[in-house]
This record gives structure tokens, sequence and C-alpha cells, in this order.
């Protein structure tokens, strides 16, 4: 199993060259893979889910601050 979103993809890429019977082109082709992931900002699934729960406690916070402010512009 690969560690790693590129040792995925290359093992899939190298899988289909050798399948088309062309593997002198792999190396070629994992480097630039490997060279567009890096240049690429991943997170963590982790850091992701716990990024959305502070959104949606900030989305909650301001809906309740937009129904106080419109309760204290109808007693104005």
């Amino acid at each position: 199993m690969a560690n790693t979103p590129f040792d995925a993809i290359a093992s899939k890429v190298s899988d289909l060259l050798n399948a088309k019977g062309l593997q002198n082109l792999e190396n070629p082709v994992t480097q630039l893979i490997r060279q567009g992931l890096q240049d690429m900002d991943f997170v963590s699934l982790e850091d992701f889910e716990i990024q959305r729960e502070v959104l949606n406690r900030l989305r909650e916070k301001v809906h309740a601050l937009e129904l106080r402010v419109a309760e204290l512009e109808k007693r104005a």
C-alpha cells in the first residue's frame, strides 16, 4: 500500500505505462507528477475537519449575532 498520495499515483501511472508498453516514459512522467504535487499545499484530513468545525461554529455565532442585531433594531 502507498504511503503518500504521490506513491499511490506513481504506482497507478507505472501500472498503466507498463500495460501500454511505455516503461521508458515512467521516470519522466513520475517526475512531472511529483513536481506538480510538491508545488501544491496539502492539509491532512484531520486539519481539514478541525477547520470545518471552526467555520461551522463561526457561522452559528454570526447567525446568532445577526438575530440579536435585528431584535435590537426592532426595539429602537
